[in-house]
């Protein structure tokens, strides 16, 4: 029997430069996932900042940040934009996006 990880569901945090928001969505995703009641290793985490890499943001058809976009194994990507102070509606969103 191999030990075969478990597929990863990407998450990608779209945000704007050293701004505070940015900082505290990254915060808040944090304790969205560890709210979320799934391991950590459940998901491959990426920030982009989209004053670095602005082909990112454009290629993703991103419209605000700051922004997420969680890609299940084998499932459609799900945006979240907005209300990133509350982690409990982001960890309540997680949990659906994943099933």
């Amino acid at each position: 029997m191999s030990d075969v990880p478990a597929p990863q569901a990407a998450v990608v945090l779209f945000v704007a430069g050293g701004a505070p928001r940015s900082a505290a969505a990254l915060r808040i995703l944090m304790a969205a996932i560890a709210a979320s009641g799934r391991p950590e290793s459940t998901f491959r985490i990426e920030v982009v900042d989209v004053l670095r890499d602005p082909a990112r943001a454009l290629e993703a058809g991103l419209l605000a940040t700051p922004s997420l976009a969680l890609i299940p194994p084998g499932g459609t990507r799900r945006w979240f934009v907005g209300d990133f102070e509350r982690p409990e509606l982001l960890a309540g969103w997680l949990a659906d996006a994943l099933g």
